[in-house]
């Protein structure tokens, strides 16, 4: 009966103990899910702080200025004094998004792009890039190089659409800059950051397996001196 009753309290030892170890793994399971989840969002809204007073819109951040217009020259070089370039378009993806953000802010406004063909007539160029304009969404009849001084060119929202005119440089307009990407040091940061995330998944899920290990093997040798102690 002393035999019996040892079996019993040796049973009911072993069901506690794999009862905590399922515990266990459950619970480093759901932390490994919850750090990494926790590990992106963090990084993206440090991106996102950083870049303040820029505005994600699709793949780039924009800062819209309301309160003052100027020339082209100095459209650019005021976006230069924050770390950015004059507003590009490069596709109709960045069209689409940017028409929508604006059109949240405006039903009409005219903002300098960094389009031009000051170097040679017709031959338009970015002023970013030192390229030529790799999308192009001019108005009906534009460009036509009025009054032969229409270098520039000017994005403009209005209630028929959203298209580019050529225009006079020394006009004033609305400045819009934009970045394409966050600084590098952020960049680094986020690297960092998503490394160390995957080492604490590659712990949490190391963990994880020996419990699981350690399980199976106490299953077998539990289920082994079972069997022999039948025998």
């Amino acid at each position: 009966r002393h035999e019996l009753d040892a079996q019993k309290l040796e049973h009911k030892q072993y069901i506690i103990t794999m009862d905590l170890v399922r515990y266990i793994a459950f619970i480093l399971l759901f932390m490994s899910n919850l750090s990494y989840n926790a590990s992106s969002t963090t990084v993206q809204e440090e991106n996102d702080m950083d870049m303040h007073p820029f505005v994600k819109v699709g793949n780039k951040y924009y800062l819209v200025f309301h309160d003052f217009d100027l020339d082209w020259f100095g459209a650019a070089h005021f976006c230069r004094s924050y770390d950015s370039d004059l507003l590009t378009i490069e596709s109709k993806a960045e069209r689409d998004a940017l028409l929508e953000h604006l059109k949240s802010m405006f039903s009409l406004v005219r903002a300098w792009t960094s389009g031009n063909d000051l170097s040679e007539e017709g031959k338009y160029m970015s002023f970013n890039t030192g390229r030529p304009m790799i999308y192009k969404f001019w108005a009906p009849n534009e460009p036509n190089n009025a009054g032969d001084k229409e270098d520039c060119v000017q994005a403009v929202l209005y209630s028929g659409g959203f298209h580019l005119n050529d225009i006079d440089c020394s006009k004033k307009f609305r400045v819009i800059c934009e970045k394409k990407r966050p600084p590098s040091n952020i960049a680094r940061n986020a690297a960092t950051s998503d490394e160390k995330s995957q080492c604490e998944r590659v712990t949490t899920n190391c963990a994880l397996k020996k419990l699981v290990d350690g399980y199976l093997q106490a299953s077998s040798i539990f289920n082994c001196t079972q069997t022999n102690g039948r025998r």
